[in-house]
């Protein structure tokens, strides 16, 4: 299950199109498209719901496209929910959703590499990482070898780290999230965390994140770049002295990153596959890219002078 995490209008969909939902269920139960538009046709009407589900640190950008997309598309239903990388893996492989979002590529979560059979890996955006501290923490900057000490509780006291005497609180994301794989990768780089390390909270999506961090004194954790500026008790660290922006993300000089994954089927029902593609080639077009995408703190993939592959290994973009 699901916690549903449903932007305005998909909510107002929700409620004033129950319609749209009967006998929907899983993989393939969506609405069929409106009679005499066969799905997938070029100049058919769209008409139904797609569920879309999984990553929270880049859930404002789809909910935000998701928005534009049904004002021009207004018998369209997209259904959003929260969940973390693993549920939006595990709800694509298993039929639940139509687009499961992910920070990580689907390889680094599935245990049997025949889940992988029929996906569609979508990479529809960069996001950037990084720290994030209780805003009356005194320090700017931090090292990555001093974050992975935090991390695996081997520093414990903010002076250990420059800062005035004081418990270092960590606030962790629950295991399955896409935000904690990305950034364990870069930060811990294969060092395991001991299993008597017990941070003060595990939560389930960016925005607790958030919450926690500004309401905790001497804490620690770690969003996505479009998060820092929700709330003002937190305050992004720079890490090895570089700034966390976009644009160091986009040469490489920062280091925490990851793609951005929208994952379809190749062979999901024809009642939402016309949905489900013209919703991903929406969210990937020039307009929506340089505009929607950036102004919601996202970085184009275009963008990017470095690439990533699955395994972390980094390379110039030829």
């Amino acid at each position: 299950m699901f916690d549903q995490s449903c932007s305005r209008r998909s909510f107002l969909g929700l409620a004033g199109g129950v319609a749209a939902f009967a006998g929907l269920g899983l993989a393939g139960c969506g609405s069929a498209p409106a009679s005499g538009s066969a799905a997938g046709g070029a100049d058919a009407a769209l008409s139904g719901t797609i569920n879309c589900g999984g990553a929270t640190s880049f859930q404002p950008l789809i909910e935000a496209v998701a928005d534009e997309f049904m004002t021009e598309n207004p018998d369209v239903v997209i259904a959003i929910s929260g969940g973390g990388s693993g549920d939006g893996i595990s709800g694509i492989v298993d039929g639940s959703l139509q687009i499961g979002r992910s920070d990580v590529f689907a390889e680094e979560k599935v245990d049997d590499e025949s889940q992988l059979e029929g996906l569609v890996d979508n990479q529809v955006c960069i996001v950037g990482m990084g720290p994030i501290v209780n805003a009356n923490v005194d320090i700017d900057d931090i090292t990555t070898e001093q974050l992975a000490g935090i991390f695996t509780g081997q520093i414990t006291d903010w002076s250990e780290v420059g800062g005035t005497a004081g418990t270092i609180n960590v606030i962790n994301r629950e295991a399955g999230s896409g935000t904690r794989a990305t950034f364990e990768a870069a930060v811990l780089q294969g060092a395991e965390v001991p299993a008597d390390f017990t941070p003060v909270a595990e939560v389930d999506s960016s925005g607790t994140v958030v919450e926690q961090v500004a309401a905790t004194e001497g804490s620690i954790s770690y969003v996505a770049f479009n998060y820092y500026e929700t709330n003002e008790g937190i305050k992004a660290l720079n890490v090895d002295g570089v700034e966390p922006t976009q644009e160091n993300v986009e040469t490489g000089d920062f280091n925490i990153w990851a793609y951005e994954h929208m994952y379809t089927r190749s062979d999901e029902d024809e009642a939402t596959a016309a949905i489900t593609q013209a919703f991903i080639e929406y969210i990937m077009s020039e307009d929506v890219q340089s505009t929607t995408v950036i102004e919601q703190g996202f970085i184009p993939v275009s963008n990017m002078q470095v690439q990533k592959d699955v395994d972390g290994n980094v390379t110039p973009v030829e």
